[in-house]
């Protein structure tokens, strides 16, 4: 899309390192291992090769890239749940490679592994690598332990501590949930904000492949309406027209507000035949039943369908031109653009 184009402007770039670690519990925890593997265990496992413990050098160097990966993957990715789990395995065995090198080490390092735990993947998992890591950390530490007089001691301390880590982590959990609620979705009218809508893209337009086709939708003279009738009664034409947009899609599609009176619509399958035949469903239940003071709300809409290995800022820049072909043409229609097209240039 043109410099001219506001559409695509002033796009929020990926947080830093910072607000990444403050903002993610469950990465940070993943840095925090990922450190301990490249400052601790590495070193270890070159020093225990240089020495000839070639067992304990290889657990510690599979430890260590397992846990390096993991961290690695979710910086790269932020996707922290597949290297949650090989964390929290990997912690698992950590501690029982300890035990059987070093016995009672084994059970110093079993009560960070059970907190870490429950920041990495769901309670009823960690509660169970957490028992794993206890009872094998006690078993091969059975002699420093003081046998059972040291057990009760050793398994009270550490449930106290998986309790802690599943209080802390449930609300940290529930924090951000609401958190990403309140930063995804649009307050006024509930569904997906710009934000929602790039991190998806993002992650979709990745493959490489069609990911189906983008529309761009503007309410219709929506100025006159907040002109004539009130912002209120703007408003609720806004949260209307989402209501009835999103009851007209398929499960498969997704409605965006991208601001003031724009909303973007993935239509994610199907081609252009079925994504024609959506858009013209909605264009007409729109117009039946979104109204003010008696008359009917129209919008108009501007589509395109993906290319790959086309990114989602050109299709969707080609799907505002198509937009503005459609108000030019007398508004209240759906205009298709080709591939290739340029973007608009609003004046």
């Amino acid at each position: 899309m043109s410099a001219a184009s506001p559409l695509l402007r002033d796009t929020p770039q990926r947080a830093d390192w910072r607000e990444a670690l403050l903002n993610d519990y469950a990465l940070a925890v993943l840095t925090l291992g990922g450190v301990v593997a490249v400052v601790w265990l590495a070193p270890f496992a070159v020093y225990r090769a240089l020495t000839a413990n070639w067992l304990a050098a290889a657990s510690d160097a599979i430890l260590a890239i397992a846990i390096g990966a993991a961290a690695w993957y979710a910086w790269r990715t932020r996707d922290t749940r597949w290297p949650g789990w090989v964390m929290a395995v990997a912690i698992v065995g950590g501690i029982w490679a300890i035990g059987l090198a070093a016995q009672f080490a084994a059970l110093f390092w079993a009560y960070p592994g059970v907190l870490m735990n429950f920041f990495l993947v769901p309670a009823p998992a960690a509660v169970v690598l957490g028992a794993a890591a206890v009872l094998g950390a006690a078993a091969l530490s059975w002699q420093e332990l003081g046998g059972t007089e040291g057990l009760p001691f050793f398994v009270i301390t550490n449930v106290l501590t998986g309790v802690f880590g599943y209080l802390v982590s449930q609300q940290a959990h529930r924090r951000i949930e609401r958190w990403q609620a309140l930063s995804l979705l649009d307050p006024l009218t509930g569904v997906g904000n710009r934000r929602l809508m790039e991190v998806e893209f993002a992650q979709a337009f990745r493959c490489g492949a069609s990911v189906g086709a983008l529309a761009v939708l503007d309410v219709d003279h929506f100025k006159a309406i907040n002109d004539g009738h009130g912002h209120e009664a703007g408003d609720a034409v806004l949260r209307d027209l989402a209501t009835v947009v999103q009851s007209a899609l398929r499960k498969t599609d997704r409605l965006y507000r991208f601001g003031g009176e724009e909303f973007v619509v993935w239509l994610g399958q199907g081609d252009a035949a079925a994504a024609a035949a959506v858009l013209e469903r909605i264009r007409q239940v729109v117009r039946e039943r979104v109204r003010i003071a008696d008359r009917a709300v129209t919008f108009s809409a501007g589509v395109a369908v993906h290319t790959a290995p086309e990114s989602w800022q050109a299709c969707l820049a080609r799907a505002d031109a198509a937009l503005y072909r459609a108000k030019r043409e007398g508004r209240d229609r759906v205009v298709w653009t080709s591939p290739g097209e340029g973007a608009s240039s609003r004046t």
